[in-house]
């Protein structure tokens, strides 16, 4: 079967062996694997189940060399991690604020990677058409939707100001999501003429210890919205996928409920994904839980083995599973680690599978 049938039956939960994968790493690490393997011709031999494209649709303005402001207004410091210095909106009130429309930019013109796993390719619309045509004969591709809508709520009134606002001023926060909602609509709506077989919406909902706002706001606020989010992509025939790190344990029972086909990133280090798969693993498809925080950067290439056997047996029982990381290959990750994990994924054992 090529990947694309195997995911396919593997997300109708019909157990598929060797479990379906993905990989995924950035560019650095990249360039570390070509000087170990002699080349670049390592990456030939994977033939992952899903492609994922993320359509560049974020403009940043810039203000000076140190400063940009985004497609809101808000202005941000840039840096390794870069943060905002002043939001758009200073004080919890919507008059003559509007969200621009998005879809424009979606056609802006983007320089086009050479190579489509550094880590996840930015292209510009009709790149995009074009590669999903290509590739999905033989796997599926699905778009990438960030940030979402809890994301840009903190990204236009400040991370620390919604959190307030959320408790003292709940109706201004219900407007907020209700124009971000309509926007966000758009979005899927132009991104759906792609033609990929799914779009991941990226919010993160949750830190180590749980959900960022707590489940009853989260259900308050985002769940209603998100539904119909998922309901749009679904009425096309497409998957919706959702990607959110930390720990979300608490609200996987909501995304449930609210339709959601594919829960991706499952950080182990976050959430006990085995307990994910025993619970939920016959409502809900899983994809990733191969810890990058801790197993990959610090464990020995006899650990990572080990885990991402038990990973591929124990989540792909029954189907319902796509192994990956929970996020891409980073620098801080040792060679031989990196070595260890690609081996592996490319050589399933016959206990594994």
């Amino acid at each position: 079967m090529k990947p694309r049938e195997k995911i396919r039956k593997a997300f109708a939960f019909e157990e598929v062996r060797p479990t379906p994968y993905s990989v995924w790493y950035d560019h650095e690490t990249m360039l570390r694997l070509d000087k170990y393997y002699g080349g670049n011709a390592w990456q030939a031999r994977f033939d992952d189940a899903i492609l994922r494209l993320i359509i560049d649709w974020e403009p940043q303005e810039p203000i000076d060399e140190n400063h940009y402001r985004d497609v809101h207004g808000s202005v941000w410091k840039r840096g390794e991690t870069p943060h905002i210095i002043r939001p758009v909106l200073e004080k919890p009130r919507l008059e003559g604020f509007s969200i621009p429309d998005y879809t424009p930019f979606l056609h802006q013109a983007v320089t086009p990677p050479e190579n489509i796993h550094e880590p996840l390719p930015k292209l510009g619309f009709n790149d995009a058409r074009a590669l999903i045509e290509k590739e999905k004969a033989n796997k599926i591709v699905i778009v990438q939707f960030s940030c979402g809508l809890f994301e840009c709520s903190w990204m236009i009134r400040g991370f620390e100001d919604l959190f307030v606002d959320l408790l003292k001023n709940p109706s201004f926060c219900h407007d907020l999501y209700d124009m971000l909602l309509e926007r966000h609509l758009q979005l899927v709506d132009e991104l759906l003429k792609l033609g990929a077989d799914g779009i991941i919406f990226v919010d993160d909902y949750g830190d180590q210890r749980g959900v960022l706002i707590g489940p009853d706001l989260w259900r308050q606020f985002i769940k209603p919205r998100l539904a119909k989010l998922y309901e749009r992509v679904q009425q096309s025939g497409k998957w919706a996928f959702q990607h959110t790190c930390g720990n979300v344990f608490d609200i996987i029972p909501d995304f449930i409920d609210i339709g959601l086909d594919v829960l991706q990133s499952l950080q182990p280090e976050a959430m006990p994904v085995y307990e994910i798969k025993q619970h939920f693993g016959n409502e809900l498809c899983l994809w990733g839980g191969l810890g990058t925080q801790q197993l990959l950067p610090k464990g020995t290439p006899e650990e990572i083995r080990a885990e991402i056997r038990r990973l591929r047996r124990e989540l792909g029982r029954g189907g319902g599973y796509c192994f990956s990381s929970s996020k891409p290959l980073m620098k801080d990750v040792p060679v031989e680690n990196a070595v260890a994990f690609i081996e592996e994924t490319l050589n399933p054992t016959p206990y594994e599978c």
